[in-house]
């Protein structure tokens, strides 16, 4: 029998299952080291959820949390760094639970060698507030929304590519040009270097200034330790190649759905 769920991560995988298993009378403890949304925090623009009019992910990661309140679903704002059969293991406790879902999304690829200061950063929400200069490096979804975001917030935003290919689907690319985005195809950046207040960028071609670097090469699944029969990963967190908000809801109400009618 289980009456009680862990949900290790508020991101859409993880809200959607603990609304749903609390819809079936199953106690949920859901953590979340940062805020409610996960990367969605850092979207300029979700189109991906065909019943909702597009938004900014702030605005989604808002209802987001409001379905949580509803629900009176409070959030655990710890770290779980184990699950170890029916223990959720954070840095400050351990909690018992029957069961657990683990939606802790991804982490990013990281390139050690250009993290020179804290004004490199892996998601749009760190860059540092009253950045005038931003350069992104990355070819991808996540890249080009950064940039039309930073663009159209009033920075001077330059895009690094490392090759010629542009893995961004055409309507962001579309949307980059016309925010005034500076697209610097297969101009790979290979320095880094703090320069007082600013951050000097070398690459292959040239030598920039900007007052912040986001990195967005890529993403992998980020996981605790687990040591546990009665556990699932769910979301992003199962390293699928098809990461789409609107698919790790689902997933997260099929998953509680299976709990609370198969037990």
């Amino acid at each position: 029998m289980i009456n009680t769920v862990g949900v290790v991560g508020a991101g859409p995988a993880g809200v959607a299952a603990a609304i749903m298993l609390k819809r079936y009378g199953i106690e949920v403890l859901i953590f979340e080291r940062r805020t409610v949304g996960g990367l969605l925090n850092n979207a300029w623009r979700v189109e991906n959820f065909p019943p909702l009019e597009p938004c900014t992910g702030e605005e989604l990661c808002r209802k987001l949390e409001d379905r949580l309140n509803v629900n009176d679903i409070a959030i655990i704002p710890e770290e779980v760094t184990a699950v170890r059969d029916r223990i959720i293991v954070t840095r400050r406790a351990r909690y018992t639970v029957d069961y657990t879902l683990v939606a802790t999304g991804t982490a990013p690829k990281r390139l050690p060698s250009l993290e020179t200061c804290s004004r490199v950063v892996y998601e749009y929400r760190d860059i540092p507030p009253g950045t005038e200069v931003v350069a992104i490096y990355g070819a991808g979804d996540m890249a080009f929304d950064g940039a039309v975001r930073a663009s159209l917030r009033g920075s001077r935003t330059l895009l690094f590519a490392r090759g010629e290919t542009l893995r961004a689907i055409e309507a962001l690319k579309v949307s980059a040009e016309k925010a005034g985005v500076e697209l610097h195809r297969a101009e790979p950046i290979l320095r880094v270097e703090p320069d007082e207040a600013l951050l000097k960028i070398t690459t292959s071609l040239n030598v920039y200034s900007a007052d912040a670097l986001l990195i967005c090469i890529g993403r992998e699944s980020l996981l605790p330790s687990i040591n546990s029969d009665r556990c699932e990963i769910i979301g992003d967190a199962r390293g699928e190649i098809y990461r789409q908000a609107s698919i790790a809801i689902g997933d997260g109400i099929k998953s509680a759905m299976k709990i609370a009618l198969e037990g």
